[in-house]
């Protein structure tokens, strides 16, 4: 088991969030570098539906597409 904590260390971007969407059944991505900010759903009910690899792939490939957009 892993922790969201555990999947934006890993990717370790300083930008990047990863949050629960309350009541809502899925979780998201969020960037923000303060000149921008965007996010990326990720469409599963708990966090450890996906394999962490999934994770990482999501947030790096999310967090790269933002950056490119500066």
């Amino acid at each position: 088991m892993f922790t969201t904590e555990t999947v934006v260390h890993l990717i370790g971007d300083p930008c990047l969030k990863l949050y629960r969407a309350k009541g809502k059944g899925y979780w998201y991505f969020e960037f923000d570098d303060q000149r921008l900010s965007g996010t990326k759903m990720v469409l599963v009910k708990r966090l450890n539906d996906l394999p962490l690899d999934v994770w990482l792939n999501e947030g790096r490939t999310f967090a790269a597409a933002m950056r490119a957009k500066r």
